[in-house]
């Protein structure tokens, strides 16, 4: 039996909130009272997927909203920030009351949400709390701890590679020229040799911080992504559109389908090899 039985604004009145409407979020007063500090707490919407709606209507491509961190099992939700301009008012004034929130120091409740019924389940409610801003500044995560039942299911990601910064004095033109190097160097590998360090190697990479945050990635990924495409594009499948002059190669580019900024892995599974104007279309298209 679902546990998504209870409609938005329902949810929202039994947690001590305003009826919501079409927003995502509710403070215990107006928002004008809660800019002027007389909110108690702020009640959020913790969908179960993230997701977007494509030109029909459809919602595509889900992904698991809450992850669980791979060393503790704390469990974490990202809300992404607005960028500067958008004009998708329940974005802005969802990211407006999160902000309110956590000026005033509220206490932040949030209620799963399911993204195809649209209704909620009052038994996973959730304390949303220590806020940690993603490296690049892009969202927000907020730790849960859950009042009962998670209610559903989670996707692994490494907290601290996607918030917590570590020191490397290498500039951003070294980080590259290493990783270019190393990617030769493992495209030269027999196929059992780097497949052996595939199997031994960390889903999760290790990140640095030059002047740009940048992630540490596996080179072997790189290059068994390529060697599997063989010189053809695995979303359009063309023939790469040219050779690299520095060996030869087809030219194709890496993309991870879950962005690592957003926790994805750096494995194979994870990875696409597309030509330029594919990687461009993942990215803005």
């Amino acid at each position: 039996m679902s546990l998504f039985t209870t409609p938005h604004n329902a949810a929202f009145r039994a947690l001590g909130a305003l009826e919501p409407g079409q927003h995502w979020s509710a403070f215990d007063v107006p928002r004008d009272a809660a800019r002027a500090g007389d909110a108690k707490h702020f009640v959020t919407t913790i969908w179960n997927y993230h997701s977007s709606l494509d030109s029909k209507g459809r919602r595509t491509p889900p992904e698991l909203a809450i992850a669980k961190d791979v060393h503790d099992g704390t469990l974490w939700y990202r809300i992404t920030k607005p960028p500067v301009g958008a004009t998708r008012k329940t974005w802005v004034a969802h990211w407006s009351g999160l902000e309110i929130a956590l000026e005033e120091k509220l206490p932040i409740v949030g209620v799963l949400k399911d993204v195809h019924s649209n209704l909620c389940a009052l038994p996973c409610v959730f304390d949303c709390g220590s806020p940690r801003m993603q490296f690049d500044g892009s969202a927000l995560w907020l730790k849960l701890t859950p009042r009962g039942a998670i209610c559903c299911e989670t996707r692994p990601i490494d907290i601290n590679q996607i918030t917590s910064d570590e020191s490397n004095r290498d500039s951003l033109a070294e980080v590259d020229e290493k990783f270019a190097a190393s990617i030769l160097a493992s495209m030269q590998s027999s196929d059992a040799e780097r497949q052996a360090r595939l199997k031994a190697a960390p889903k999760f990479p290790r990140r640095v911080v030059t002047t740009t945050t940048v992630f540490e990635r596996n080179p072997d990924v790189v290059a068994e992504v390529l060697v599997r495409a063989a010189g053809v594009c695995e979303a359009c499948t063309r023939p790469a559109p040219f050779l690299r002059k520095s060996d030869g190669s087809p030219y194709l580019e890496v993309h991870h389908r879950i962005p690592l900024a957003q926790g994805g892995e750096d494995s194979v599974e994870n990875a696409i090899a597309l030509c330029p104007n594919c990687h461009r279309g993942a990215h803005y298209g």
